[in-house]
């Protein structure tokens, strides 16, 4: 007796085997960066800093070769939270979409960055909440 559903190992396959890699993004992401910033409106916001919340999530276009020995074969979180510091030391911002624009406007340097979601979280900003902010999605338009 023979059976007919039998697999031969020479028939199965990696699931690696599986993945098209012309297709496909990589996600970048930053959680829960917390930095103290001189935002706000009121005039206690202009006068001492507050903790924020920065939550980044950065859509890039797969890399074509990744190696492990050059950084710059990938979109690097590092680098992305430097220069989120270096937008909050560089003095007061008044409103959150404001602050949002400008991470936007210097992430978006780096050509292979697609699309960029930015949560802007004061976690001190209201009385008996856990946080408020807001959440901004910005694609890449290029002229």
């Amino acid at each position: 007796m023979t059976s007919k559903n039998v697999l031969k190992l020479n028939d199965l396959r990696s699931e690696t085997d599986l993945i098209n890699e012309k297709s496909g993004y990589d996600l970048i992401f930053l959680n829960d960066f917390t930095l103290q910033a001189y935002v706000g409106v009121y005039k206690h916001e202009k006068e001492k800093t507050q903790p924020i919340k920065i939550n980044v999530i950065a859509k890039v276009r797969n890399p074509k070769r990744i190696n492990d020995n050059n950084l710059q074969s990938v979109v690097c979180y590092n680098q992305i939270s430097k220069k989120i510091k270096k937008i909050i030391k560089s003095g007061h911002t008044i409103l959150l979409e404001k602050l949002a624009e400008k991470i936007f406007q210097e992430c978006f340097k780096n050509k292979r960055i697609e699309t960029m979601k930015i949560r802007l979280e004061k976690p001190e900003a209201i009385e008996g909440a856990g946080g408020a902010g807001i959440e901004v999605e910005r694609s890449r338009i290029e002229k």
